[in-house]
């Protein structure tokens, strides 16, 4: 079982993967052709890190009563996974010329799906009646028609890790964000591939013609096959929940400044709307926190003091500051300020006159996160406690 568990623990991650993508595929009705096809790539890959395991294999064979079975399947749906990966990258990235991709995918299609069914003849044609759980490749290697077999699979497999690494890389160059982070990392989980996997079992069964045994190079093949797999899979996800977790993140930095503004009464926020727990919109969470942030520095801004702005940005500069972060930690400390002489006055006549103060119609939830992490430094905060205790006093 021991040498089972690192095929089972990949597998059931990629498996994970495609399932924790199957209500966003049912919602979708199989119009998103594009979520289609990584969860069948997801699926695809599970499959071949399942079948992959031994146990798997003597299932297979008890199961078909035919020895060896395992082998052209694992080389089947390994060779489905390379063609269905360039299928993929083509698709996702696109280009303007979108019958040249068609084009191409059919013709990628036409040749991986040729070498599937190759593959299926040659073993027929075979004869591999001594079962070989581990090194069916070297065992095999001189084999007629076994031994086209595995040549044909590692040919294909090598021609399509180098393809999909490659333009994965490339198209790396072109973009910014989550999605150059999945390109890379699936740029590196197939290169793993090219330069793992295939020249491994490439040489074993190259050194088998030559007289030699050398089945240690299949466990080397084999020890690359999971995380490559796995870098796959993370590649493909990365993309996908990588707005998500930014929009996470953003949430989780605008929280002290949220906290900062709640005393404020009479702000014109609309009433929340409802978000079941299990129904996790990120973005309208965001979307409800930014809005109560901005409604309550809007309430307050008659409160806002250009004296309060003009001393915190002098401070904040004399402490080696940046322009920039003085100007932002100028900002919070003004808006602390407001908010507890607001307070103190329950909203009414302003101790001083209406003075200009920040964009009161900026939203740009990147200035408002700036703001909420100055609230922690010293000069923000002494501000706010003098501003308290001169509210007290009003």
């Amino acid at each position: 079982m021991n040498g089972d568990l690192v095929f089972y623990l990949s597998g059931g991650m990629l498996l994970l993967a495609c399932l924790l993508k199957l209500p966003a595929l049912v919602r979708a009705r199989g119009r998103d052709w594009l979520l289609s096809s990584i969860c069948a790539l997801l699926l695809v890959g599970a499959c071949v890190l399942l079948t992959t395991a031994p146990s798997t294999i003597v299932f297979l064979r008890q199961v078909t009563g035919i020895t060896n079975f395992a082998a052209p399947l694992i080389y089947i749906l390994l060779t489905g996974f390379s063609g269905a990966s360039i299928v993929l990258v083509l698709n996702w990235r696109g280009g303007p010329d979108v019958a040249q991709t068609r084009r191409l995918s059919r013709i990628t299609i036409a040749v991986y799906g040729t070498c599937c069914v190759l593959i299926a003849v040659l073993f027929a044609l075979g004869d591999a009646s001594v079962e070989q759980r581990t090194t069916f490749d070297t065992y095999y290697a001189t084999t007629p028609f076994i031994r086209e077999m595995i040549l044909l699979y590692l040919a294909a497999h090598a021609v399509a890790t180098l393809t999909a690494s490659r333009l994965c890389w490339r198209w790396s160059h072109d973009v910014h964000g989550a999605l150059r982070i999945g390109l890379r990392v699936l740029a590196v989980g197939y290169l793993m591939h090219y330069a793992g996997y295939d020249p491994a079992v490439t040489v074993a069964v190259a050194a088998r013609w030559a007289g030699h045994n050398w089945t240690f190079l299949i466990d080397v093949a084999r020890a690359t096959t999971a995380p490559s797999a796995v870098l796959v899979a993370i590649g493909f996800i990365v993309p996908l929940v990588g707005p998500r977790s930014e929009e996470a993140v953003r949430y989780w930095q605008l929280a002290p400044l949220a906290k900062t503004v709640r005393p404020v009464q009479g702000a014109p926020s609309p009433t929340p709307l409802p978000i079941p727990w299990w129904q996790p919109n990120l973005r309208l969470r965001l979307t409800q926190r930014q809005t109560y942030i901005s409604d309550r520095i809007v309430a307050c801004r008659s409160y806002f003091d250009p004296r309060i702005r003009n001393e915190a940005h002098a401070a904040a500069l004399a402490s080696k500051a940046t322009e920039e972060d003085a100007a932002i930690i100028a900002e919070a400390a003004m808006i602390a300020a407001a908010v507890e002489m607001h307070r103190a006055t329950n909203g009414e006549a302003p101790p001083v006159p209406p003075p200009v103060g920040p964009d009161q119609n900026a939203s740009d939830t990147g200035d408002l996160a700036d703001i909420a992490r100055a609230l922690r430094s010293g000069i923000v905060k002494d501000i706010r406690r003098r501003a308290r205790v001169e509210g007290a006093s009003v």
